[in-house]
């Protein structure tokens, strides 16, 4: 599965007309696009770096996405987006929980590790990822990338993405686990030695109707 995101900013100067008639405009184009699962939904509160819209698309492959991205791009050229940035990657490592929870938060973190940094230890950096799930009982569904396509200002490196039950979960269990800030934490804490990611991350999370994360 090929997945593309945009995180999309609403112009300073942006109208709730306006910034509707944008959103309109951006869900009409990807809706037009051809992909097999999409979002198009509006941030929620706490975001970090996080925008005011977040795109998420899923295609077969690369060339089903490249046949569609210049109209869906296209589309944030709006008077009321003021800009956007996202990633393009292939589905990574995945997985669903055992427990049949309705999921209601669909949250993605773009983030890069620093150039340079020993592939022994981007390897346990995302091992140490994904014992989250097994610890966090509000993620319902996750998976970890490694970026194709960065574009923006920041080469994102990796998507860490996850459905959450609900939106006070991700906010507090998840971000207040013992294993985000006594294990996680450690490879984003400048203080700490096995520091590996130095950019500020993207943060960012919607409402989530259907299932998202199905695997490859």
């Amino acid at each position: 599965m090929y997945n593309v995101t945009r995180i999309v900013h609403a112009a300073e100067n942006a109208t709730t007309e306006t910034w509707d008639a944008a959103v309109a405009s951006v869900t009409a184009a990807a809706e037009a696009s051809g992909a097999t699962r999409q979002i198009v939904s509006r941030t929620l509160p706490g975001v970090i770096n996080g925008g005011d819209l977040i795109v998420h698309l899923q295609f077969s492959d690369e060339h089903s996405w490249e046949m569609t991205s210049g109209a869906l791009d296209g589309s944030f050229e709006h008077p009321a987006i003021e800009r956007f940035h996202g990633v393009e990657y292939q589905s990574g490592t995945s997985g669903r929980s055992a427990i049949d929870t309705r999921n209601s938060v669909y949250r993605t973190l773009l983030l890069r590790v620093a150039p340079g940094t020993e592939p022994s230890s981007i390897e346990h950096f995302e091992s140490d990822l994904l014992r989250m799930p097994a610890l966090v009982s509000s993620i319902g569904a996750w998976r970890l990338s490694r970026v194709t396509t960065a574009v923006g200002p920041t080469p994102w490196t990796h998507v860490w993405e996850q459905e959450f039950t609900d939106h006070a979960s991700l906010l507090g269990q998840y971000l207040d686990h013992p294993i985000h800030w006594g294990v996680v934490d450690r490879w984003f804490d400048p203080e700490c030695t096995e520091v590996i990611v130095r950019d500020r991350v993207c943060h960012s999370f919607c409402a989530l109707g259907t299932p998202i994360l199905l695997g490859t």
